[in-house]
Parts: C-alpha cells; structure tokens; sequence
C-alpha cells in the first residue's frame, strides 16, 4: 500500500495528484500561520528562526532549504505511517514523495542514490520526484552569526562530552537539539547542560539552538514507534544552521563507534531492524549525496572509532564532564516510566543505550543503579536488550565474526584501514559490556 506526501512550495501552491492515501505538509519557509493546510503533517518552529531578528538568525542557502525540505517530509511521513498498517509483513512501506526544490537538476542527478540512501537508513522503498519550484529563491537578509563548529546535541552523555571536547580547543560553538511534544524532560536537560557548559567557559561563545518539530498523526496516520529516520531531520536542521555560518562549517556527531555501527544483537535484529541513523555507510552516502549537489558543508563524527567508555575517558574535560555526567540522558524513551508509572527517574535502565552508558560507566566504578527505573543486574525480570547483549556476546565472540556482520551493509566508501579500526573498536565496545553484565 503506497504512501504519497506532497511538500507545497508556498501558500498559493495548488499542486496535487490523484493517489490514495495522500498528505500535505508546508515548506519550512512557509509561515505556519499563513498556512492553507488543514491538516499539515508535522508542527515546527524553524520558520522562526529564518525570520527572526535576533542574532540566532539562520540565512542558509537554496540547497541546505532543499535538503531541510526532503529530511522534513521523510521524517514526517516516518514518524506516523504505521508499519503494521503500510507495511509489506508489518514492516517494509512503500512512500512517495513530491518535493518542489529550487536546484531541480542537481537533485534530479542524485535521485537515485538518494533513495537507497534512505532505503539503508529506514528499511523502506522511497520514490523522490522533484519538481521545480516556480517562485525565486528568497533572499534572507544575511546574518552576522559564525561559529567555529555546529554539534548535535541531544543532552546524552555522547553529546555532552562531545560539545565539552569542542568547547575545550574553539572558541564559539552553535548546538543543536530537537524536541518533541510532551514532557519526557529532553528539553529541560539540554538547557540545563548548556547552562553549565557556558558558566564552565565564560570567555567562549555557545548559541544553542533548540528546534521543535513534531509529526502530527490522524485517523489514517497512527504513529509510528520504530522511527528510523529521525536522523535525517537532526542533520538537515544543523546543516541549515552550519550553512548560515559559512559553507565550510563542519555538522559533528558526537556519537561512540559502537552505537553507530549498531550490528543486529540477535539474528531477528537484522537489516533495517537495527537503526542505522549514525552508521558509517549512512553518513558516508550523506556526503557524497552533499558533494554531488554542491554542499559543502560536511557531517563528520570524531568519535566513530571510540567505545563509550573511550569517549568518557579521553574527554578534554574530566572533571567537569565527571561532575555533570549523572543529568545527562541516554535513554531511548526518556520519560516512559516518569509519564505512565509516576516513577521520578527518567532512564529505564534496559534499553540498549542505557546498557551502553551502564557499561561505561561501570568501567570507571562510577556505575550507580538508583539513576535508573530498572536495575537489570541480579533481577529476575526478562529484560529484552539485555538478553540480546548476551546472546551478541556469543554471535560476536572473535574479531572475523563482526568483521563478516559488518560486511552485510554493503559496500561503503571507506579504507581497508578504517574498515578494521570499525572491527577492533566494536570488539573492544562489546568487552565493555560483558564486564558489565556478567558482573556477579
């Protein structure tokens, strides 16, 4: 059953197509407000931010407003076409998309590879037609924003100490963080990890960024849990911000080798069942996809050779990461317990990254249970992650066999070289956690 989304370039566009199951939503420098949709798809607050007259102002060009308009459609339709209700067996869908860009033959000429690209990066077929847009480009009233970096930033601990790093060595830092609806307390922990960070280095210039953009679902589009393009959106609402700052700007993702690479636990975690949203073969193809369009700014993520416990104990910044380490938030559904169970704790404690996190920090003997909902260790819960860990402890047991687990993403532009520090780092990161979870 196809799914067709229609991205309309401003107010007055009336194009449309006759299709089942079709939906609409705005370009991102359309305002809301002046919106002729009445049931867009997905809320944002970026148009503030093209609009604004403060001095977080973005002026990015037509390209990363093109780039932002696909990742805003992909992430929509993503977030709330339900699998079991699309999907073919409950799990591949098959999505249109109608985008009107204003650099047609460029994307026309990556059309192709962009649609694997976001095969490998969801699990789904993707069908890009692109159409011109008939009105000029605007022109954004440039900015005086620079920065010497722009950095994801979530509010993890990966995130944390990756803006630390960056902070330790620059001079300004622009950080970007996404924020849905609802209170699970993402928000709040990214303003008071920024806070600190800014009080630590007085001298130096952080702006942060904090971006809302939520899906919205209806009668048809249910929602979807396993949202494996959330990535996308994250990395185009940076490049809009790196773009605004100069065409050489890096996106960083700070984010640890293990969690990246990301190989299937359990044999029934293969494919696109594992998420795929910092592997290397996802970004590497996100940057040719750049290259080849003309963007120039680049997604990099220095700690792609680094177990999570490497990333804590090489930070620039020991102490200060040490002492704030415990307000960050690694969970993969922060919130769950403190808005459905009345529990305060916002980390489960048995999903894979608090496993990961449990794990670094159990090297360093600054493990503490209580930080969580759920202590897996000693418990005789079945708790779903942290059996998969122990049988990828056996399915990984020697270096050859991870090797041939990372060879079925397919080929990806990367070094015999590189392609090895992948296998030892994973080897290392699952050291890590077996220490952790065969703890007697």
């Amino acid at each position: 059953m196809k799914v067709t989304v229609i991205l309309k370039e401003n107010k007055t566009d009336s194009f449309t197509i006759d299709s089942e199951n079709i939906f609409y939503l705005d370009s991102i420098i359309t305002n809301p407000k002046d919106s002729k949709l009445n049931e867009p798809i997905v809320r944002h607050n970026i148009f503030d931010f093209l609009s604004s007259k403060e001095n977080f102002k973005l002026c990015p060009n037509s390209l990363a407003v093109d780039f932002a308009n696909i990742s805003m459609a992909v992430y929509s339709i993503d977030q709330t076409a339900n699998r079991e209700k699309f999907g073919h067996y409950g799990w591949s869908r098959y999505i249109e998309l109608n985008i009107p860009v204003y650099n047609i033959e460029k994307w026309i000429g990556t059309r192709e590879q962009f649609e694997r690209t976001l095969s490998f990066l969801s699990g789904d077929k993707w069908i890009l037609n692109f159409r011109k847009c008939t009105k000029p480009f605007p022109s954004f009233t440039i900015s005086e924003f620079r920065t010497d970096k722009v950095c994801l930033f979530s509010g993890g601990m990966d995130s944390f100490i990756g803006i630390s790093d960056i902070m330790s060595k620059n001079d300004s830092l622009a950080t970007i963080s996404h924020h849905k609806g609802g209170n699970s307390g993402e928000l709040t922990t990214q303003k008071e990890l920024i806070d600190l960070l800014q009080k630590e280095v007085k001298s130096k210039e952080i702006v942060p960024y904090y971006f809302f953009v939520q899906a919205n679902k209806n009668k048809i589009l249910l929602g979807e849990r396993t949202q494996r393009a959330r990535s996308i959106l994250f990395l185009s609402l940076a490049l809009l911000v790196a773009n605004s700052s100069s065409e050489k700007t890096e996106v960083v993702i700070p984010e640890n080798g293990l969690i990246s690479l990301n190989l299937p636990l359990t044999p029934a975690r293969g494919g696109s069942h594992s998420t795929k949203t910092t592997h290397p073969k996802y970004i590497s193809l996100l940057n040719e996809i750049f290259d080849k369009v003309g963007i120039k700014n680049k997604v990099v993520n220095p700690y792609r050779f680094m177990t999570k416990g490497e990333m804590f104990a090489k930070t620039k910044m020991p102490e200060f990461v040490l002492k704030y380490i415990n307000k960050t938030l690694s969970c993969s559904k922060p919130g769950y317990y403190q808005q459905w169970k009345g529990e305060k704790e916002r980390q489960c404690g048995h999903c894979v990254p608090c496993i990961i996190r449990r794990s670094s920090m159990y090297l360093i003997n600054k493990d503490e249970s209580q930080n969580y909902v759920k202590n897996v260790i000693g418990s005789d819960e079945k708790y779903e992650d942290f059996n998969a860990f122990k049988i990828a402890l056996k399915r990984y047991s020697t270096k050859e066999k991870i090797r041939l687990a990372f060879q079925k993403s397919g080929h990806m532009n990367i070094s015999d070289y590189d392609f090895k520090r992948y296998v030892n780092m994973y080897h290392r990161g699952l050291k890590e956690v077996k220490k952790f979870i065969l703890q007697k």
